[in-house]
């Protein structure tokens, strides 16, 4: 199965390493920079996962998550964060946001997509077959 993410960092280095990353892999990759561009780009396009940064300027990862959260697309997509900050603090406020995931950049980007498959949801039924 093909996935799909939305990688939103305003670091285009690390959002280049990601995007190597995913497609190596075989997902299919978008990339924003701002918590609002992840926000325009979902009316167009629901991913299976976002994977957010926390640290970005004007609307961090934290407030992204929850007003991505707000919205209500048919199928909600898997909310991942991935930060430097890994205060107990920042994880409670990260997952009461409504995160699916955090994880720490201690965590190597290369694991990413292989620690992000079990946070994501379940396929939707196909059709039935005699």
């Amino acid at each position: 199965m093909t996935y799909s993410v939305l990688i939103v960092d305003d670091n285009i280095t690390l959002a280049n390493l990601y995007q190597i990353v995913f497609e190596r892999v075989g997902w299919l990759v978008r990339r924003v920079s701002s918590g609002q561009e992840a926000l325009d780009s979902l009316v167009r396009d629901v991913p299976d996962v976002i994977l957010l940064d926390v640290m970005m300027p004007e609307m961090d990862g934290i407030e992204a998550c929850r007003r991505i959260r707000r919205i209500q697309p048919e199928r909600p997509p898997s909310i991942v964060i991935y930060s430097a900050n890994n205060r107990p603090e920042v994880r409670e406020q990260i997952l009461a946001a409504g995160a699916d995931a955090f994880f720490s950049k201690n965590l190597s980007v290369f694991d990413l997509p292989s620690h992000i498959l079990p946070h994501l949801p379940s396929p939707a039924p196909g059709p039935a077959t005699a």
